[in-house]
């Protein structure tokens, strides 16, 4: 089981972590100490959002883990020349 980040911190190191992604593109943004109250709402309803997403995926994952354990791999497709 994966632990999860709260909200808040998810979605200050994802935005300080974009901002210097797009810093070394050229591209400048607000840290995350300037934000606004409404900029730093949205950072956090995305950030919710990739929670919500990774909790998905880690569900999933458990869902389908018995079966992709318990089963051989399958042969792999044959190559067609065209």
């Amino acid at each position: 089981m994966t632990t999860m980040p709260r909200p808040i911190p998810l979605a200050r190191h994802y935005h300080e972590t974009r901002r210097e992604f797009l810093a070394t593109c050229g591209t400048q943004i607000t840290p995350w100490y300037r934000l606004t109250s409404d900029e730093r709402s949205v950072a956090v309803a995305e950030a919710t959002i990739i929670l919500e997403a990774v909790r998905r995926a880690n569900e999933e994952h458990a869902a389908l883990l018995p079966v992709i354990t318990d089963q051989p791999a399958a042969d792999p497709p044959p190559v067609v020349q065209v």
